[in-house]
């Protein structure tokens, strides 16, 4: 398996787990107004390039000062050209970028989620707005609709005043107090529960680097997950999935008609041991694999962190924001809607963040994984029960920016999208989660990069 590829796999699943534990920044319109050189006049017009000095602050960018003086004399050239720099502004089709101009709502969505990380090419979520698909910036449009940050009748096509721009990027890098609230409350109320059982679906789908497409097959999946979790940490987890391959470039002859493959993973996790089966379309028998307790981070630790929002480091709790969207009915139930979303790029926050227990293997392979995410960015939505604080719904989706190349090679994987819902919660239900004897008895394998993928037998392979 190429090394990229293994160290994205630890690396993303390390950062699923700890997502749940960010908490809010927040940014304030009277901090945005110091970006001006001088106050500006009531309802006076916001232009592009003011807007990007507005956007790098309240991003909480390093803006370097231009003292080549090659960038133009405007007080906010060094804002334009740093976001320019990150493809945050790409300018019109003439290949201009035209500073000067009036900037628009549509316009200032665009640039705001491509600050939060939400990458070229994902898909659009369904939502109810003004804005038609045929639009340019319709993607992310959406994706702010969905999680409120704007609403379904505003008029996108609308200029933009400096109050209206500040409000604006006041929200999207702020959050509700109310939300932030029941988040907290939530986080109280999921400390006490003992145990939980939960099922959904789940759907992964990639968007191939251009100029790799013929080599690496595109690869999407669909399937559905069973979660049991005995606090203070055994689970029990099954997942099945079906696999789309491309028929005519995937090598093996074994290969399912249509490029349809099924696969069923479990996995326990008790008293510190982790045992893992993988059954799929080709595979020999399956069998078992113990994982090796020193293998592992000190889960018990990682999952009461996320339970009770404790220890993370600023760069992190910064990074994510809540929006209040309404109450409604969730398997009767009166829940609050809370939407999240936010942005994970600073490495070494998260490596702090996580708790102790890591092997000197693992620890390299997450420095590596540095290397491997440009960024990951999460969008999603609970709801909130009005009277015990439980969640009774949810859905996240996991948007992963690679970057181009790692340790030299190409990786060929541009973005991933990942997506939960789940809909079925069940809590302190006496969920009693014991280790089949086969797994029991399974062989440990070693995690360690001195142990080559040969001596795994051909049933523990896929």
């Amino acid at each position: 398996m190429k090394k990229w590829f293994q160290v994205l796999i630890l690396a993303v699943g390390l950062i699923l787990a700890l997502a749940p534990a960010a908490v809010a920044g927040a940014i304030t319109a009277d901090e945005l107004r110091q970006v001006f050189p001088q106050a500006t006049a009531p309802g006076k017009t916001l232009t592009r390039g003011e807007f990007a000095a507005l956007l790098a602050r309240a991003a909480g960018m390093q803006v370097t000062a231009d003292t080549a003086g090659t960038r133009g004399d405007a007080w906010y050239s060094s804002a334009v050209m740093a976001l320019k720099e990150k493809g945050v502004i790409r300018g019109y089709p003439d290949g201009g970028l035209h500073t000067d101009r009036p900037v628009s709502l549509l316009e200032a969505a665009v640039m705001a989620s491509r600050v939060l990380g939400l990458p070229d090419g994902v898909a659009a979520p369904d939502v109810k707005g003004s804005l038609g698909r045929e639009s340019w910036g319709y993607t992310p449009y959406a994706w702010l609709v969905r999680v409120g940050l704007l609403q379904p009748g505003q008029d996108a096509a609308a200029i933009l005043t400096v109050d209206e721009g500040v409000a604006f990027l006041a929200m999207v890098f702020g959050s509700d107090p109310e939300a932030e609230k029941i988040v907290q409350a939530a986080k109280q109320a999921q400390a006490k529960v003992k145990d939980l059982k939960f099922a959904g679906s789940m759907a992964i789908s990639a968007r191939l680097r251009p100029g790799v497409a013929g080599e690496v097959p595109a690869v999407s999946m669909q399937g559905n997950i069973m979660s049991e979790f005995s606090y203070p940490l055994n689970l029990h987890q099954k997942v099945d999935m079906t696999l789309n391959l491309p028929a005519e470039k995937t090598a093996g002859k074994d290969l399912p008609p249509g490029g349809k493959m099924q696969m069923t993973m479990e996995q326990y996790l008790v008293d510190g041991t982790m045992y893992q089966r993988v059954e799929a379309s080709g595979m020999a028998e399956p069998q078992w694999m113990k994982l090796p307790k020193n293998a592992l981070p000190d889960l018990e630790a990682l999952v009461e962190q996320s339970r009770n929002a404790a220890g993370l480091p600023p760069g992190l709790k910064d990074s994510f924001h809540f929006r209040y969207l309404g109450e409604g009915i969730e398997n009767g139930h009166k829940v609050h809607r809370i939407a999240y979303y936010g942005r994970i790029d600073d490495w070494q926050a998260l490596m702090q963040a996580l708790p102790g227990g890591l092997t000197p293997e693992m620890e390299q392979a997450l420095n590596q994984a540095g290397g491997v995410l440009k960024s990951i960015s999460f969008w999603g939505e609970e709801a909130v029960g009005v009277e015990d604080n439980l969640t009774y719904a949810s859905e996240m989706t996991g948007l992963v920016a690679f970057a181009n190349k790692f340790q030299g090679e190409t990786v060929p994987l541009e973005t991933m999208t990942i997506n939960m819902k789940v809909t079925d919660y069940r809590y302190n239900s006496g969920v009693k989660i014991q280790v089949p004897a086969e797994a029991l008895a399974a062989p440990e394998i070693s995690l360690t990069p001195s142990e080559p993928e040969a001596k795994l037998s051909g049933s523990q392979q896929i």
